[in-house]
């Protein structure tokens, strides 16, 4: 029994390369025209039977395209310009909702664009530009649910030499499409939360701004008239003092050098809060002034080249936001830069404020730089974003630092050039 199997397996095996060779010769490799490469390809597929011998048999360029067409993952589609649809594959089948191939063959390529108008644009560019790369275009399923897809496609001539076929392969992008979606919501939904915040911070300041304002002139108003007032009865007590009474002039003497100090410090407390000279004298004599301050309490020279005409007619509010940075660099020089110079420049020019503000200290490394917050840049930088402006600080190490604002200028305001 062994042996006849043997036997028998040995003759299907010859039956099976009798059929190897007659297809061979019927198919030779070697023999083809030329033009058998660029023949139409035939839609018949490789016999199950023949596929373990896919190795020994030469495979005919109409079943390499049969193979290729049906195993494929992307959609692959020929139409007319008509609509006909002339042949598919399963992948485009699948990703359409459609049981069947047949039931897919059976519509009208129109009928499975979203809108007629999509399908007029899309014939139109094919038309126009002869093929389309990575086109983007929305579909219907069988369902009716939209999908995106991503499409290359290439118009062919026809059997008369028309340019009327439609060739093309797409992808469905929907995940990717729905994912960007969300991305542009989330990220609209930042804008708005960071322009709700930006305004609250607005807000914010303009109360503090406001606040320091009504606490420097109560101060002023209140405090000032009433060490004026002791001031003088001061020198009245003073003046009525009679010989003998050395120890009691001493004593208004000192307290009239203490109410003077104490007035001083009053002064310059209010200044702090809101200068008078900011208001009633405009931005650049308020820069003036304050640079005299700084030479004054650092006693580091300070140079400033400022704008010929002594008032600029910067909005209020801008004019206060340019005055903070501007007093914050100040600071930042008397903090951290142990400079000897200072030098400051202020344009307001084609629209733009400029303030550069330049010493020759110990300088800023990129570490130092990158921590915003030890520098007490974050509140400039917050400022001026207020305006749509922006802080550069630029500088090495024992080089000196140079911090720059540029905004554009608001509404109401000249140039105002140095």
């Amino acid at each position: 029994m062994g042996a006849r199997r043997m036997v028998d397996r040995l003759k299907r095996r010859g039956r099976m390369s009798s059929k190897l060779r007659r297809a061979a010769k019927r198919h030779p490799a070697r023999d083809r025209a030329p033009s058998e490469e660029h023949a139409t390809p035939q839609p018949t597929c490789m016999p199950d039977s023949a596929r373990p011998c896919m190795n020994l048999l030469p495979v005919h360029p109409g079943q390499r395209y049969c193979m290729l067409f049906q195993q494929s993952l992307a959609s692959i589609y020929t139409t007319t310009a008509e609509g006909r649809i002339l042949d598919c594959n399963e992948a485009m089948v699948r990703m359409l909702g459609y049981e069947a191939r047949g039931d897919l063959m059976s519509r009208k390529a129109s009928d499975l664009y979203v809108s007629t108008r999509d399908r007029r644009d899309f014939l139109r560019r094919l038309r126009r530009d002869g093929k389309l790369v990575n086109a983007e275009c929305r579909l219907k399923r069988k369902n009716g649910s939209v999908i995106h897809v991503l499409e290359n496609v290439n118009l062919l001539p026809d059997e008369t030499g028309k340019l009327g076929i439609i060739h093309g392969n797409m992808v469905d992008i929907s995940d990717r499409k729905h994912a960007e979606n969300v991305l542009l919501e989330s990220e609209k939904a930042h804008r708005l939360l960071a322009g709700e915040l930006r305004r609250l911070a607005d807000r914010q300041e303009a109360v503090r701004e406001g606040e320091r304002t009504r606490i420097a002139r109560e101060l002023h108003d209140e405090f000032g008239q009433a060490l004026t007032a002791l001031n003088m009865d001061l020198h009245w007590l003073s003046g009525r003092v009679q010989d003998g009474q050395a120890e009691v002039d001493a004593r208004i003497t000192a307290m009239t050098q203490l109410v003077g100090k104490t007035a001083e410090t009053l002064h310059q407390i209010c200044a702090d809060l809101r200068p008078t000279v900011l208001d009633d004298f405009g931005l650049v004599a308020a820069i003036e002034w304050q640079v005299e301050e700084f030479r004054r309490r650092t006693g580091i020279r300070c140079d400033a080249r400022l704008p010929r005409k002594v008032r600029c007619p910067l909005p209020k509010e801008q004019a206060t936001a340019v005055f903070r940075i501007f007093q914050e660099s100040l600071t930042n020089v008397a903090r951290h830069a142990h400079a000897s110079e200072v030098k400051v420049a202020l344009t307001i020019r084609e629209g733009l404020v400029t303030l550069a503000v330049s010493d020759n200290g110990r300088g800023i490394s990129p570490r130092r730089l990158a921590d915003a917050h030890s520098l007490g840049l974050l509140g400039m930088r917050e400022r001026a974003l207020a305006w749509g402006g922006a802080i550069d600080v630029s500088g090495s190490d024992k080089k000196g630092t140079t911090v720059t604002l540029r905004l554009p200028v608001g509404p109401g305001a000249k140039e105002c050039q140095s």
